[in-house]
C-alpha cells in the first residue's frame, strides 16, 4: 500500500492523475460502512472488558466499584460507612461516598453546585464574591466584612462586624450595617451604626449608638451618644457627649461640646447653640430654628427643674381621693412656679379641723342634691353651746351619728338615744356624776328592758329549785351558782343530807335559811331562834339542835327552806 508521501506525488500541481492513482488513494482509507479487521487495529484486546447482557461482569470491574450498596433514602444509610464502597439512594438516584466522617454526594452532573463544593471542603482564606458583593474578614482578628474589600479593614480593625458597600469602620469593636456608613479611624472603638450614609464622619468617636437613615453626619470626637431617627443629630459642631436624640431630623445643628442632653421630637434645629444637661420634648412639622423654651416640656438635669409650656390637665378618676394624710396645698406664683403650703394655712376648712386664730368665717351652705334644698349653718341656726344656749335643732327631727367607713352608729330622736350596735356605751364623766336620771320618780313605770343601777340590781334575786349561774365570780374567778331547796319533812334526828342535792360543791359563798316550827310557835330566818334552837351548815349536811333537849323529835318541824350560793370543783377560773 502506498504511503501518504507517495500518494501526494500523484496530485502535484500540473499533474493529471490516472485512474489507478485515484484508486490507490481511495484504497488507503477505510470507508465508514466497512468493518475494520481486528488484525489491522493497533490495540491489545486482551485488556478489554466483555459485556454480558449489556453489563460489565463484576470480575472485570475495579475493586472499589465491586461493592455498590443500595438504600431507600439518605437517612437509611449506615451511621458510619466504609471506604471503597458506593452508596445509592433509590428515592433520588444519587451516589454517595464515605469520607471517614460523613457522606458526600458524588453524583455526576452536580459536582459544580455550591453544595457539592462545600461538601468537599467549606473553608477558604480568599475573599469570596457573589454577584459582585464581597464576603470576607479575618478569623484571627474576629472581623466579619460583607460588601467591602476586607484586606485593609482586617488589618486595621479588631472585633468588627461590617455589612454594606463603602463602609469603612476602622478601629475596634464596631458593628456597622449600612451603605457608606461609619467613616471612623484607628483610634475609635465600640460604635454601633445602623443605616445608610450614617455617621459619615466619625473620627476619634467611641461608644456611640446610631440608628437611622443618614443620621449623625458629623460624629467627630463624639462619645457615648444615642441617636435614633432619619437625619437625626446631623450637622453641628464636634465633640458631642452622652446626648440622647430621638426623632426624624431631631437635634440638628447642636453646637460644639453639647453634652448630656435628652432631645425627643422631630425637626428640632438648634442653630449651632451649645446645650448642656438640658431636656427638650417637642414635635413640629417644619425645620425652623428652635430654642429650649419652645418645647412643650423642657428642663435642666443639673438645676433639677421641668417647665411645661402648655395647659396641665389631670383625669380626675385617675388620682386618689384625699384623706387626712394629705396635709399640703399646691400653690403657684404669677410666673407659673409651683410651691406648696400647709393645709392649715388655707382659708378652706382642713380635714383635721380649724386651728386657733384660723376660724371659719361667714355662713356655710349645704345643698341637698336629692331634694334640691339648702341648709344654712350659722350662729343660731344650729344647736350650739353658747352662753345663752340659744341654739336650735335643725329642721329634721332626727340626728344621725356617722363613722367613716362604718356608716350610722347612733341616732337621737324624740324617742331617745338609739345605738346601732350593742357594743356602744352611753356614759358620763366629771365630778359627782349621777348617770342617767329622771326629773321625777319613775319607778312605777319601769319595765323589763329599762336601765337600773347595778347597786339596785344586785339586790334583786330570783330563786328557783333549779341550779342557775348568778353571773358573779368568786375571789378565785370561778363562777357562782344559786339553788333553793325546800324540805317539808325533817328526819327525827334532825340531820338533812345535802351532798347529793348540791353536787360537786366546792365553796359555800352564802346561805339563806327559813324555818317554820309551829311547836316552838315560831317561823324564822337565819340559823338560830332566841338562843334556844341552832341550825349548823356543812357541805355534806344541815343539823338542827334544840338546846336542853337532846332527845327531841325534829320531825315536828313543819318546813325548812335553804338557799345556797356556791362554786364547783370542776369549774376553771374565768
Amino acid at each position: 500500500m502506498k504511503t501518504k508521501e507517495e500518494l501526494r506525488l500523484y496530485f502535484e500541481n500540473g499533474d493529471i492523475p490516472r485512474q489507478e492513482e485515484f484508486w490507490a488513494w481511495q484504497d488507503s482509507y477505510w470507508h465508514k460502512e466497512e468493518k475494520i479487521p481486528v488484525e489491522k487495529l493497533n490495540y491489545d484486546f486482551s485488556q478489554k472488558a466483555d459485556l454480558v447482557g449489556g453489563l460489565v461482569p463484576a470480575s472485570q470491574l475495579p475493586s472499589y466499584v465491586d461493592d455498590v450498596l443500595e438504600f431507600d433514602t439518605l437517612s437509611n444509610l449506615p451511621q458510619s460507612g466504609e471506604s471503597g464502597k458506593i452508596y445509592i439512594t433509590k428515592d433520588n438516584n444519587k451516589l454517595y461516598r464515605w469520607t471517614g466522617a460523613r457522606y458526600i454526594d458524588i453524583t455526576q452532573g452536580e459536582l459544580g453546585t455550591l453544595q457539592s463544593v462545600t461538601d468537599r471542603g467549606n473553608e477558604t482564606t480568599n475573599l469570596i464574591k457573589v454577584q459582585g458583593i464581597g464576603y470576607g474578614g479575618s478569623a484571627q482578628l474576629s472581623n466579619i466584612v460583607i460588601g467591602q474589600e476586607s484586606n485593609d479593614l482586617s488589618n486595621q480593625s479588631i472585633n468588627l462586624v461590617s455589612v454594606g458597600k463603602g463602609s469603612n469602620p476602622l478601629g475596634n469593636d464596631h458593628v456597622v450595617v449600612g451603605h457608606n456608613s461609619a467613616s471612623t479611624d484607628n483610634r475609635t472603638q465600640g460604635n454601633t451604626v445602623i443605616g445608610n450614609f450614617s455617621m459619615g464622619i466619625g473620627l476619634n468617636s467611641n461608644e456611640n449608638t446610631i440608628v437611622g437613615y443618614s443620621c449623625f453626619s458629623n460624629g467627630s470626637g463624639a462619645q457615648g451618644n444615642t441617636i435614633l431617627g432619619a437625619y437625626a443629630g446631623n450637622v453641628g459642631g464636634d465633640r458631642k457627649f452622652q446626648n440622647i436624640i430621638i426623632g426624624t431630623s431631631a437635634g440638628n445643628y447642636l453646637g460644639t461640646d453639647s453634652k448630656n442632653n435628652v432631645i425627643i421630637g422631630s425637626n428640632s434645629n438648634f442653630n449651632n447653640v451649645q446645650l448642656q444637661d438640658s431636656l427638650y420634648i417637642h414635635n413640629i412639622n417644619r425645620g425652623n430654628s428652635v430654642t429650649l423654651s419652645d418645647a412643650l416640656i423642657s428642663g435642666n438635669f443639673v438645676d433639677r427643674y421641668v417647665n411645661l409650656n402648655g395647659k396641665l390637665s389631670i383625669t380626675p378618676n385617675q388620682i386618689p381621693t384625699a384623706d387626712a394624710g394629705y396635709t399640703k396645698n399646691i400653690v403657684a406664683r404669677p410666673d407659673g412656679t409651683f410651691g406648696w403650703e400647709d393645709k392649715a394655712t388655707s382659708e378652706s376648712v382642713p380635714l383635721a379641723g380649724t386651728i386657733s386664730n384660723k376660724p371659719v368665717t361667714g355662713d356655710i351652705v349645704i345643698k341637698d342634691m336629692i331634694n334640691n334644698s339648702f341648709t344654712r349653718l350659722s350662729k343660731g341656726a344650729v344647736f350650739c353651746s353658747d352662753k345663752n344656749q340659744n341654739g336650735t335643732l335643725m329642721s329634721h327631727s332626727t340626728f344621725t351619728f356617722l363613722e367613716q367607713f362604718d356608716g350610722p352608729v347612733a341616732e337621737i330622736t324624740k324617742k331617745g338615744i338609739t345605738t346601732i350596735e350593742p357594743t356602744y356605751v352611753i356614759s358620763c364623766g366629771g365630778a359627782d356624776v349621777r348617770g342617767l336620771s329622771g326629773a321625777s320618780d319613775y319607778t312605777p313605770n319601769i319595765k323589763d328592758l329599762d336601765y337600773i343601777q347595778k347597786k339596785y340590781a344586785d339586790k334583786q334575786h330570783s330563786y328557783t329549785r333549779e341550779e342557775v349561774r348568778t353571773g358573779g365570780l368568786w375571789i378565785d374567778n370561778k363562777p357562782i351558782y344559786r339553788k333553793t331547796v325546800v324540805f317539808s319533812q325533817i328526819p327525827d334526828h334532825g340531820i338533812i343530807l345535802i351532798d347529793k342535792i348540791f353536787e360537786d360543791m366546792e365553796v359555800i359563798v352564802s346561805n339563806q335559811m327559813f324555818t317554820e316550827w309551829y311547836d316552838m310557835k315560831a317561823d324564822f330566818s337565819g340559823n338560830q331562834i332566841r338562843g334556844e334552837a341552832f341550825i349548823s351548815l356543812q357541805k355534806e349536811f344541815v343539823q338542827f339542835q334544840l338546846k336542853g333537849n337532846p332527845n327531841y323529835n325534829y320531825s315536828a318541824i313543819n318546813s325548812f327552806t335553804l338557799t345556797l350560793e356556791y362554786t364547783k370543783k370542776g369549774d376553771q377560773p374565768i
